[in-house]
């Protein structure tokens, strides 16, 4: 008899309202409060208005319908729900409720206390001379639960199990092992029998798992689950089976397979429904060997995710729908012979599918679909165009080729298109086109090859970019402990001279911030050129930096690469592309031009077309910005204003240089290393350069190093240089001090920022203000030869095309008179392939540059009193002194350009002659 106290007791303890509410909740029921208390629609018959109301009386929560007259507490509400007995629904309450039943029938104290018994005198057993721990202990019931036979579970310290199954004899207190030919002669029945049978009974889908262990990972998120406890089919399980509805899911690799392969031709056979699982990404949990769906709930998924792969599973007995096997995909018709309705298989195809890759790029909307498909001749992967794939029969066909036939018209392919929607999608995967740092659903995220690495440090495999222009992937990549870090910052900061790490990793680096800056108001990124000699360390530099951004492609070489390779990876990334291989002097003039005209597009941001085969144009925007490593320096001076050129010589390698060179560059763990700190550099700038950051952070560094005046220029591209350079140096160096290393006893920062200044001083600035000149400062240029060129016609005079102001400072330019001089100039002592600069562009340039008196026009461009050349009443020409709209500029700065025709005019006294050259340094 059972403890009718202690089942009481039980009961009490869960028949509160809050318990019962959470008992009707679990069976979708939706209750509503109102000033009475808790009412919902019975589920007991065809309730439209809510008339099952909840109360609770002497602490004992019922409930009544006052439709139907049902009525009762917990325990009656989940018998008549489940039509179960009062023991077993007792159970169910609690095991909804998540608590932990005290109350056993006496069969339960029996069958406890044999598992006590096994636990405490064979919790160990030795087989092989090598001892295994007893690990969980498996009861089979009849269909009355009566216990049959048990399957016990040990594992060694290798992780190698081994299994006893023997029957099980009562006795007056529990039970005990039976013979070997007990066992022999005990039926057979599959595991949770009951559940199973309940399930069978209400039609549900039920799950035939590999173990036992699954059957109860399963059957506590309210599945209904077995098993069988070896790999050999009874003729009982046919009848146990007889109508089921069940979901097979075997394990991952060979054995699992095997066991699929057995089950399935087995349940074709008793089961009215049969749909086979196989669990996405179980072939990634570990090593992929041997796993099941516990560990696939354990690595993070959810019932809700199993469901849906359940709900999107094929059911391979529905004859309503298509079905394949060896020999392809048919479907199944009824045709009439003699008066019968007989099946007949009608074949669409002569292969089958085994999954399907959808692919939906985020950037430009294209969709492509990967088929695995198989016949009896082969197996491959077909990919296609989604959306003109299934659009006509012919283009389905020219897919297929050869080796794949499809036999039906345009209404089956229809309905095959429908099918693999339905069924055969393994992933549908969200692409893009660019990769890099991109806003992504309102947040920023860096999008690589391998996935999206988040802000707070998840990578998602899930969405990644097709384009390969680097190799990128987080999985598994963890960020440094201090250990770590303070060993990579101690070779980091010392491969090459101060001067080359400073300027190129900082500069480098930034290039992490390429997005936030072509997002802002500032100037975009200049370019990073690393030049030297042959073995001077400059791949090297470039290697480590690419490591820095955890890329393992190799640079992109500028002698194999064509022009349309280069723009369109330029259009296809926010991060930096590296370019190696950059010899001036053995690629042609042209690749040249183009090399520069990317240059310039790329800081400036604009857009290029090309012409497809399709004669279609197609725009491509630079995205990108660049690092260059080379041999020698482009000479035009567009391109060095825009860029910072750090040379690197054999003579800067030091001892401990080479060490660090062969850590960082060399050996596994110094390149793990780079990569790890690259993953802290990027998440670091996904959580700080947002809402406005950067503008702000970009103006802070400018000014916090005065880099204005340091380099005594203003609005000019080598500040821009030198901030930038700067703000990826302190992003190195904060990103360090995060992880724990004392980077401050290793950087000196305001050092760090002079030395950057002191590279560009003699590889930058000196040469664009010495040796090459803009547009509008050859003009200037020309201006100055035509105040002593021989020819009186185009000469210019003093006073007349232009005037020193009496407060010495500036001079004021009549332009427009001078252009018409100069157009002479030109046509008369010019070359055919020089051109006058247009005057409205020479004027606008003059007015923007640090030539100019003041930016506002109201300050550069105004009346000065100055000669004018008219005619008089009898037709000769005369001077008369009138006003007149001039430039104004500032003498300082025309200085700098040497026009000394001009501050110093050809017909000065032999005084201010001797003043001049008493000032000039003589030279030996």
């Amino acid at each position: 008899m059972e403890n009718k106290d202690a089942f009481k007791e039980a009961v009490d303890e869960i028949r509160s309202l809050n318990c019962l509410i959470s008992i009707m909740q679990n069976y979708n029921m939706n209750l509503k409060k109102d000033n009475t208390g808790y009412y919902t629609n019975c589920v007991f018959h065809n309730d439209k208005t809510p008339s099952l109301r909840l109360s609770d009386k002497g602490n004992r929560a019922i409930y009544h319908c006052f439709g139907c007259g049902e009525q009762g507490d917990i325990i009656n509400f989940i018998c008549k729900m489940e039509n179960l007995d009062n023991t077993t629904a007792l159970r169910k309450a609690y095991d909804i409720l998540g608590r932990e039943l005290k109350y056993n029938t006496i069969s339960d104290n029996k069958v406890e206390n044999f598992k006590t018994f096994i636990k405490t005198n064979q919790s160990t057993i030795i087989k092989n001379k090598e001892t295994s721990n007893l690990e969980e202990i498996y009861i089979y019931f009849d269909k009355d639960k009566k216990p049959l036979y048990c399957k016990t579970k040990y594992k060694n310290l290798f992780g190698k199990k081994y299994f006893i199954t023997k029957s099980l004899i009562e006795m007056d207190i529990g039970y005990k092992y039976g013979e070997h030919k007990d066992f022999e002669q005990c039926k057979k029945v599959l595991y949770n029998l009951v559940e199973i049978k309940k399930a069978i009974s209400k039609d549900d889908w039920i799950f035939f798992v590999e173990g036992e262990k699954d059957v109860e990972t399963l059957s506590k998120l309210n599945f209904p689950a077995t098993t069988i406890y070896t790999k050999k089919w009874q003729n009982s399980y046919d009848e146990d089976l007889k109508n089921a509805k069940v979901i097979l899911i075997g394990d991952s690799g060979r054995s699992g397979q095997e066991f699929k392969n057995f089950i399935v031709e087995k349940l074709k056979k008793c089961c009215k429904g049969l749909k086979i699982i196989d669990l996405p990404g179980i072939e990634n949990i570990g090593d992929g060997k041997n796993k099941d769906v516990t560990d696939w709930l354990e690595s993070g998924k959810t019932s809700k995710e199993l469901l849906q792969i359940v709900k999107r599973s094929l059911n391979i007995l529905d004859k309503n729908t298509l079905q394949q096997d060896e020999n392809g995909i048919y479907e199944t018709i009824d045709k009439i012979e003699n008066g019968e309705v007989k099946e007949s298989r009608r074949n669409l195809t002569n292969f089958k599918i085994i999954d399907v890759t959808l692919y939906r790029n985020k950037d430009n909307n294209d969709q492509i679909i990967k088929l695995n498909l198989k016949s009896n001749n082969r197996q491959s992967i077909i990919e296609a165009d989604a959306r003109e794939c299934f659009s006509d029969v012919r283009i389905f066909r020219r897919y297929l080729g050869i080796d794949y036939i499809f036999y039906g018209k345009i209404q089956d392919l229809i309905k095959l298109q429908q099918w693999i929607i339905n069924y055969f999608i393994k992933e549908d995967i969200a692409i893009f086109t660019r990769t890099g740092i991109r806003k992504i659903n309102d947040e920023y995220v860096l999008v690589t090859n391998k996935g999206i690495l988040k802000a707070n440090g998840d990578f998602d495999t899930t969405r990644k970019a097709i384009n390969t222009i680097h190799n990128i992937d987080f999985t598994n990549l963890n960020i440094l402990n201090k250990d770590e870090a303070e060993r990579l910052c101690k070779y980091l900061f010392n491969f090459n001279s101060k001067e080359n790490i400073y300027n190129t990793l900082g500069l480098g680096v930034a290039n992490i911030l390429n997005t936030f800056a072509r997002e802002s108001s500032m100037d975009n990124l200049s370019i990073l050129q690393d030049l030297g000699e042959s073995k001077s360390g400059k791949s090297k530099a470039l290697k480590i930096l690419r490591l820095l951004f955890n890329n393992t492609n190799p640079a992109i070489s500028l002698s194999i690469s064509t022009d349309f390779e280069l723009l369109k990876s330029f259009d296809e990334t926010y991060l930096p592309v590296f370019l190696d291989d950059v010899k001036i002097s053995k690629v042609s003039d042209c690749k040249m031009n183009f090399l520069s005209n990317h240059i310039r597009a790329i800081t400036e941001g604009y857009e290029n077309t090309k012409v497809t085969e399709n004669l279609d144009l197609q725009k491509f925007a630079y995205n990108a910005s660049l690092i260059i490593s080379g041999d020698e320096e482009i000479q035009e001076n567009a391109v060095k204003n825009r860029s910072n050129i750090v040379w690197y010589a054999i003579s800067n390698f030091t001892r401990e240089g080479k060490e660090s060179v062969e850590f960082l560059c060399n050996s596994e763990e110094g390149k793990e290393l780079l990569r790890r700190f690259s993953k802290s550099l990027y998440l670091r700038v996904l959580n700080y350069y947002i809402d406005g950051a950067f503008d702000n952070e970009y103006l802070v560094t400018r000014f916090k190093y005065d880099f204005d005046e340091k380099l005594s220029l203003s609005n000019s591209r080598e500040i821009n240089t030198a901030t930038y350079t700067m703000m990826g140096l302190e992003l190195i160096y904060n990103t360090f001090e995060s992880l724990g290393v004392g980077i401050n006893k290793i950087i000196n920062l305001e050092e760090a920022s002079d030395i950057i200044i002191n590279n560009l001083k003699p590889n930058v600035l000196e040469e664009n203000q010495n040796g090459f000149r803009s547009e509008y400062e050859k003009i200037l240029e020309d201006i100055n030869n035509l105040i002593c060129i021989p020819d009186r016609k185009i000469r210019l005079e003093e006073n007349v095309h232009y005037k020193i102001l009496s407060n010495n400072i500036h001079i004021a330019f009549d332009f427009k008179t001078i252009y018409d001089k100069l157009n002479n100039y030109y046509k008369q002592y010019k070359n055919d392939s020089e051109k006058l600069l247009n005057y409205n562009t020479f004027t606008k340039m003059i007015s923007k540059s640090a030539y100019i008196a003041d930016l506002d026009p109201k300050n550069h461009y105004k009346a000065v009193k100055i000669k004018v050349l008219v005619e008089d009443k009898n037709g000769l020409q005369d001077y008369i002194i009138k006003n007149k709209k001039m430039f104004i500029l500032k003498i300082d700065e025309v200085k700098k350009l040497e026009m000394y025709n001009i501050i110093f005019p050809p017909d000065h006294n032999e005084g201010e002659l001797e003043e001049i050259l008493n000032n000039v340094v003589s030279f030996n």
